[in-house]
């Protein structure tokens, strides 16, 4: 009987059933990613699984999946939970034929359901619970009517003509999906919330101060990150899109008057600031990019708190943003004069990505604090874990004394008795750089090298060392910086788990 049924369920008829559902199932999807692209606050319900998934994996195995793929670890859920989508749709359209006639509506309903769950449940989609429900039901249509289109409906065993109608079917769905998708792509990257928001002018404006001169050297970092240019991470598949005309900022918990604040009032009610400071990613490998330096405008976090009036005996200010992730800092640093809530990078309102209308910058601290989609400031009267605190990374997640070398001769070729450059950028947090030194025989000595005077004290600083090879052969540099409380940067290497990497970067050199 076992024998008899693999036979069946390995038949052309079970193939070009599952053949037909995978394609009906790419046909929806890509309807689902096209609809989502347009109307950004209806999530995208394969992203939304996956984001479920992200946010329930436990922290010991979030910690290994991230230190063993990088950020390539949720790229690759995602696309595992695309084709496991597609797998389920065609085993669905399998499973629920009666005879060789097909059931498109049974087999469409489980995935209409499931899209309508975990939209539903998803943070962005609080005020589109409605839409979300006709956009699964409009889904489960398409299912049904590419189903019927690719496979038919007729009780009889396909023919070749048939066959061959069911290729047709699937390139056709293929297609389709394909231009879809593509079209999605480009909705998503021209699409998301109006930035065309007023911006009251900070007093006074960040400037850059003049300075000494400094050598003008080829692929060495330049002292301000363009908003496009700066690093992105974040726990999200789509960045979340919130208009500013929407927007309100709550300020609630251990306070005296909890505040509602609109993108305008938190602007006009309270001082705009801007200053110049450098945020790192704790997940930054040694010598990786996932750094820069921008001018930050907004309002001061402390004069809102003073306004709002913190209880006595409060611990942590927690940060909510509108995908759901949250994170805390302490009351201390919460009252830093350098922590504000920023509403513009480099002059310009924040891009999406980087937190649109409005992210929490804190100088001292990795990136993970630094919230974007800022939604509700809540103070409490204990320590709070966040979202990577859960899982196992740290809580005070201090910015470590780094140092990287950008360039290292010319394209890591020098030659014996010709001066060359090597030279980088050195950050560490709100303690400033005063001494960054290079190393060209494995650290038995070290020299100084040239330092750009800082633009401001939260930013990062240019260093450069001219250097004229004596020997032929591969030649290791390596450097190291000093902060300025003059505590040098440590050579133990350790992995971004759990606050963050440490170590020496090195390249090596080709000398001729």
């Amino acid at each position: 009987m076992a024998l008899e049924e693999d036979r069946n369920d390995s038949s052309p008829e079970r193939y070009q059933l599952r053949l037909a559902g995978a394609g009906a199932t790419v046909v929806a999807v890509s309807f689902m990613w096209l609809v989502s692209a347009f109307v950004p606050s209806i999530p995208f319900a394969p992203a939304a699984v996956a984001d479920l998934i992200v946010r329930a994996t436990p922290g010991d195995a979030a910690t290994f999946l991230i230190d063993a793929l990088d950020h390539w670890a949720l790229r690759l859920l995602s696309v595992g939970v695309l084709l496991g989508t597609v797998a389920l749709g065609a085993e669905l359209l399998r499973r629920t034929a009666d005879g060789d006639r097909i059931r498109p509506s049974l087999a469409a309903a489980p995935l209409a359901l499931v899209a309508v769950l975990v939209s539903v449940s998803a943070p962005s989609v609080a005020t589109n619970v409605a839409a979300t429900i006709v956009l699964a039901a409009l889904s489960g249509l398409v299912y049904v009517g590419a189903a019927r289109s690719i496979y038919g409906s007729s009780t009889t065993a396909p023919d070749r003509g048939r066959r061959r109608a069911l290729r047709l079917g699937l390139g056709g769905a293929v297609t389709v999906s394909l231009a879809g998708g593509a079209i999605g792509w480009f909705a998503r990257s021209f699409a998301g919330p109006s930035r065309s928001v007023r911006l009251v002018p900070p007093a006074p404006p960040a400037q850059i101060p003049e300075r000494e001169p400094f050598p003008d050297i080829d692929g060495l970092s330049p002292e301000v990150t363009s908003a496009r240019d700066h690093y992105v991470v974040d726990i999200n598949l789509v960045s979340p899109s919130v208009e500013a005309s929407d927007w309100t900022l709550e300020v609630r918990g251990e306070v005296y008057s909890p505040m509602q604040l609109t993108f305008g009032e938190l602007q006009q009610r309270f001082p705009v600031v801007e200053e110049y400071s450098t945020l790192s990613c704790v997940s930054n490998e040694v010598g990786g990019g996932l750094v820069g330096n921008s001018a930050w405008g907004g309002v001061r976090l402390a004069d809102v708190l003073d306004v709002a009036g913190v209880r006595e005996g409060a611990v942590d200010v927690i940060f909510h943003a509108a995908d759901g992730y949250s994170d805390s800092i302490s009351l201390e640093v919460a009252k830093d004069p350098h922590v504000i809530l920023a509403v513009s990078q480099n002059g310009r309102p924040l891009l999406q990505d980087h937190g649109f209308p409005c992210r929490v910058r804190v100088p001292s601290i990795y990136g993970m604090k630094n919230v974007k989609w800022l939604e509700s400031i809540e103070v409490v009267n204990s320590d709070y874990a966040g979202y990577w605190q859960t899982r196992g990374w740290s809580d005070e997640a201090v910015v470590k004394t780094e140092s990287r070398i950008d360039v290292a001769g010319v394209a890591e070729d020098a030659q014996v008795g010709e001066a060359t450059w090597i030279a980088g950028v050195a950050w560490a947090g709100d303690r400033g750089i005063s001494k960054v030194e290079v190393t060209v025989d494995d650290g038995r000595t070290w020299s100084e090298a040239m330092l750009k005077d800082p633009i401001g004290p939260l930013t990062w600083r240019l260093w450069a060392y001219r250097w004229t090879p004596q020997t032929r052969g591969t030649v290791t540099v390596a450097c190291r910086a000093t902060d300025g409380n003059g505590d040098r940067q440590t050579a133990k290497y350790t992995d971004p788990h759990p606050d963050g990497a440490s170590g020496y970067h090195r390249r090596d050199v080709n000398v001729a």
